[in-house]
Formats: C-alpha cells, structure tokens, sequence
C-alpha cells in the first residue's frame, strides 16, 4: 500500500495553466494544460485501482503461502524443541530423584526441603530449642539454616512440576526460617550477656569485650562493666557540677576490628548498663522481602496473546488474526476502491457547465492563464469533496494493525514493570546489597548474677527471657538561618558551630569495604527499615569515601541495619562476546566451550562443561576477590550468587 501511494496523484498542488503551448526558454518552469493535467490523473487514479485490485488478491494469495511455509518450519522446529524439553524434564527427575535418595543416605537428621510436612515439623521443634542458644550453636544453625534455605530457593526458582500454592508454602517457610535465624543469634547474645563477667574478656576494670567468628557471621559485643555503687555516692556523682563548663564530655569511640567497623556514638550517650553489638552476615535475607527486588507482574490484558505459547502456536495465533482483520475490513476496502472510481468517473465525464443566453451574443474576451488556473481548480472543487474530512480515511492493513498492537503493548509491558520507589528508597532493580550486611544495635544489659558465697549465686529474671534493643532515632535538620539578617563572620561561624552540634548527634560509623567485592564506583549506604520492608537512604548524612585506603564514613541517625549498594549495571553496555570450541587435551573426556565477554570495564572467560561453569581468567581490574572461585566449576544459579 506504501507503493500504491508513491503513484497517488497530488491533486491538491497547485498548477500553472496556460491555454496553448509556447516556447519555453531553458531554466523557466514549464507551464501545465488543463487537459494535460487531467489525463495524468486520470492516468494514476486508474493505474491506482487497477495495482490495488491485484494487490489486494495477490496478498492474500502470498501471505496464506508464506504463512504455510513457515508453520511448516516452525513445526519441524517445535519438534525438536519438544524433544529437547521432554529430554530435560527426564534428566531433572532423574537428577532430583538421585538428590533425594542421596540426602535419604545420608541421615544428616535434616528434613526434605521438597516436604512440606518435614519443614514445619523441623520449625516446630526448633521453636522449643530457644534455651539451647548460645553463641557455640551460631555456626551450626547458619550452616544448616543456609543449607535448606538454599534447597528451598532452588526448588521455587527451578522446579518444573510445581504449583502456585505449593510454591506460596515453600516461600513462607523460607520467610520463618530466616526470621528464626535471625531471632536465634539474638537470643544467643542474650544468653551470653546473663553472665557478663563469665562469658566476655574484660579490657580493663572498666569494659569488656567478645568476638565470635565463623564463615557466615562474626559477633563483637562490647560493654561496660556496671561497677557496685552506693545510692549516696550515685546522688553526689549525679549533682556534682562539671570541672569544665561548655566542654562536651568524651564520646564513647570502639573499634571492631573483626569486621572493620569503628563507633563513635554521640557524647550525651554513656552506655551504662548497656552493651553495643556489631554483627556482620555474609548473606543478606532482608532485600527478598522488599518490593523493588522482584520483577513487576503484567496483567493479562497487556499480553498479546498467551505468554505460554510456543512460537509455533504463537504463528497460528498471528496468521488466524489477520484472517480475521481482513475480514472486518472487507466492506471497508470495497467502500474506498468505489469511492475512488466515482473521483475517476467524474474527471472522465466532467459535467458541462450551463451557458447564460444573454451573455451568448457578447464578444468572447481573451483569456489569461489566470482565468484558466481558476477554471481548472473550479473543476477539482467539482469533483472533490468541499473538505478532505469527508472522504474516508487511510484504511491500515493487518499487518500494520498487529504491528500498531504490538508497540502498544510493548509501551505499555515497560510502564508497568517500571519500578516506583520512594524518593529515598533504594531500588533493588537497579542496586544490590553487595558484601553481606552489618548491624549495630544497643542491647540492655540483663540482671547480672549476684555472688551469696559458698558457690551461690543469686539471679534477677526478667520476662520474657529474650534481648531488649534500646530505640535509637536522632532526625537531622540542617539549621535555618535568617534570608534577611546580615551574614557576618560571627554569624557564620555560628551557624558552623551549629551545624557541627547538630552533626555530634548523631552516630558515625566508619567502615572498610569488604575486599571480596569490586567497586567500580562509591557504594551506597543504606538502611533497613522494617516497617516499610525497604533500603532507605533516609537518616544517612555526611558520607566521605576514601578511594585509597578503601573506607568509607558515615554518619546515621538509625542504629540497626545497615548494608553496601552496588550498582548492578556498572559493566554495561557489554562491547563484545565470543563463543569457541575448547582445545581437546589429553585425559580430557568432555571437551566444552569457551565463553569471552568483553564489558565496559573488565574482560571475563569463562569454560563451560555439560552443565557447569567456571570462570577461567578475569582481566581488567585486579582479581584478588575472585582468587578463591578461579578455575572451579560451579553450576551456573551459584556461580551468580
């Protein structure tokens, strides 16, 4: 149709007429007769109906051949596919079938992540185990916990014969086992904190301190030691006036040098019968409850057609809708081809105008190409309609219809997945908390024992028998000053002073970046807020990022935790790839093949054997942190994480 309209005549641009032909010097536009005009568009118009008859049949005829070639191939194609799946489906149940045997073998005393019924058994009895919380079970209860959890994710993510409501159950008993892991480290810190001096070393007469390392977490605890003090004493050290007027007292400065983290809380903060946990987790089980970290849902009414369908079945789908467009469009089309031969048919036999009798006997004057350029455009307002609005519009064939549906739905697929945040909150589409998180809580120090002698002691329980976090939330505001008042030196240094006062309020963490990630770029510091269930930057104020020594320093008016945002699209766009054959080695049985990205930053090769990976050389940028995983095959979902 688009070549159809290249012949269209223009039957609205203006011409030039004359009556009779003259000589045309070079270089002057050749004036145009009216007859001459005429018979060029009646010339088009009948090439144009005559082409479009014989479009519109042999369309039909090519795209009903086109469209029988190609399910033809499809369904070659399909079979293959279906053969390929059917394969797959075979060996996953197989592969899962040998996993369970294995695992029943093996009689570790762990449930079957794939029974529902093993799992919630597993979390009742767990549940009457809270007095077996110590800080000795922590690496045993994150090994066994991360274990499951990590069965449970691929069981969601990968299991082909599963339905929504079992994939519902396994979702919640993942959300328990996280939450009961997290409840079990702080009732082990609990435990340990009953007996303050038992359990933790003391730094001096004043302090003491506990670490307790292992893969998945490291423990520091610090607290001061609450010292027996008289009443009459507390009230004399209470009343008693400072030595130094308008001095601040000393802040409360710790160092953990187990996870890289020093402390420095705010001065009016004395910490008594208190003690400051910092605890940092390899994994990260709080972004998966967060409503960025999931991909949106399309409703169905956004889908073209059915998403499950395969691209043979899509094909069919595609051609039995053009069928039915063109049906629709049938009178349509007959309506505009009858419209055009009755245009033809007037330019054919245009009307002939009616002659005055009293003007008959007059002298006929000599006409001017201005009379006959208004006698020639007289005769098109004859035949054309007095308004284009009139005639009927461009009729779109099916292919430009399901075209035009297809960019719709595309428009409208990229607003609904766009992900709407908060103007604070981290959007986990775009970032990822990257080197595990970190918390910094103040836990009050429980009754401790009391010595009665003769190996006696005697101990104060308060219910429940559970930690008490101390609520710490400081906002920052910046201090206003007055638009009106005159900035002098005195006045600017106030509001410095000001500024800085408002600044000490608040807690600042200074922190090392974990050398097992890369950062391309500064990472962001966020918070979790769990009434919100999201990573906030709200509260983090006066960041400072040393490149070189590769810390970075922050001040939070939230105790809690606390996490590193990478962004995740730092190496895009990706310049190249490369895909080869490996080089056949002896004592080598499977040969695979060797996958080259080349990234906007670094260059990764990996080799890839049956159905695992492993990451053969990294260049670009320095490798330490991925030392570990060179060279070892992993399957592909872990080598991700």
């Amino acid at each position: 149709m688009a070549a159809l309209a290249d012949h269209e005549p223009d039957i609205h641009k203006p011409w030039k007429i004359l009556p009779t032909e003259k000589k045309i010097e070079p270089g002057v536009e050749v004036p145009i007769r009216i007859e001459d005009v005429r018979d060029k568009i009646i010339k088009d118009l009948q090439d144009n109906i005559r082409v479009e008859q014989q479009y519109e049949k042999e369309r039909k005829e090519f795209e009903a051949e086109e469209a029988k070639n190609r399910q033809k191939q499809l369904e070659q194609t399909h079979a293959i596919l279906s053969q390929n799946w059917t394969a797959y489906i075979k060996n996953m149940l197989k592969l899962e079938e040998e996993e369970n045997w294995i695992r029943y073998m093996t009689c570790d005393g762990l449930p079957n992540p794939g029974l529902l019924s093993d799992m919630n058994t597993f979390l009742f009895l767990w549940s009457l185990e809270d007095e077996l919380a110590t800080m000795d079970t922590i690496e045993e209860k994150c090994r066994v916990i991360i274990h499951l959890l990590n069965k449970l994710d691929k069981i969601i993510r990968f299991s082909t014969l599963i339905t929504k409501e079992y994939v519902t159950e396994c979702e919640t008993i993942a959300a328990q086992l996280r939450l009961k892991l997290q409840r079990w480290i702080d009732l082990a810190c609990y435990h340990m904190l009953r007996n303050i001096e038992t359990n933790m070393i003391r730094e001096n007469t004043k302090t003491t301190r506990y670490v307790r390392t292992t893969n998945k977490a490291i423990c520091c605890v610090w607290a001061p030691i609450t010292l027996p003090i008289g009443m009459k004493r507390q009230v004399m050290e209470r009343d008693r006036p400072s030595l130094f007027p308008g001095v601040p007292e000393k802040c409360i400065e710790i160092e953990f040098k187990e996870i890289k983290l020093r402390i420095k809380m705010p001065s009016d903060m004395d910490c008594h019968c208190m003690a400051i946990r910092g605890l940092w987790l390899a994994y990260d089980h709080y972004s998966i409850g967060s409503n960025s970290y999931w991909m949106s849902k399309l409703p169905e009414i956004v889908d073209l057609w059915n998403p499950t369908l395969g691209l043979f079945e899509y094909s069919i789908k595609e051609y039995d809708e053009k069928i039915r467009i063109g049906e629709e469009q049938a009178e349509g089309r007959r309506l505009r081809l009858e419209e055009k031969k009755a245009i033809l048919e007037k330019l054919e036999y245009p009307s002939v105008p009616r002659i005055d009798k009293r003007k008959r006997a007059r002298k006929p004057k000599k006409s001017s190409p201005k009379d006959h350029q208004t006698e020639f455009e007289s005769m098109l307002t004859s035949i054309l309609p007095s308004k284009l609005s009139e005639l009927l519009p461009y009729l779109p064939t099916p292919n430009e219809i399901i075209l035009e549906k297809e960019e719709k739905a595309m428009s409208e697929s990229k607003k609904l997945l766009f992900t709407r945040c908060e103007k604070t909150e981290v959007n986990l589409r775009k970032y990822r908390i990257l080197g595990g998180i970190f918390r910094v809580d103040i836990l009050y120090q429980p009754p401790q024992p009391k010595d009665l002698g003769k190996d006696t002691y005697l101990t104060t329980l308060e219910l429940p028998k559970e930690p008490k976090f101390m609520s710490f939330y400081k906002p920052y505001e910046t201090p206003q000053s007055d638009p009106d008042s005159e900035r002098t030196p005195e006045i600017i240094e106030a509001e410095m002073k000001a500024l800085e006062e408002a600044m000490d309020a608040l807690v600042l963490l200074t922190l090392k970046l974990p050398d097992s990630i890369f950062w391309f770029e500064p990472p962001v510091i966020a918070h979790w807020l769990p009434e919100k269930r999201i990573w906030s930057t709200k509260d983090i104020h006066d960041i400072k990022y040393n490149e070189e020594k590769q810390t970075i320093a922050f001040r939070t008016g939230r105790l809690g935790i606390h996490g590193l945002a990478g962004y995740k699209y730092a190496n895009l766009p990706f310049q190249s790839w490369e895909l080869k054959p490996e080089k056949k080695k002896s004592g080598c049985v499977h040969i695979g093949v060797i996958l080259t990205i080349t990234a906007a930053m670094v260059q990764a090769e990996f080799l890839i054997r049956e159905d695992q990976v492993c990451l053969k050389s990294f260049t670009g940028i320095t490798s330490t942190p991925l030392e570990k995983i060179l060279g070892e095959y992993f399957e592909l979902e872990y080598l991700i994480e």
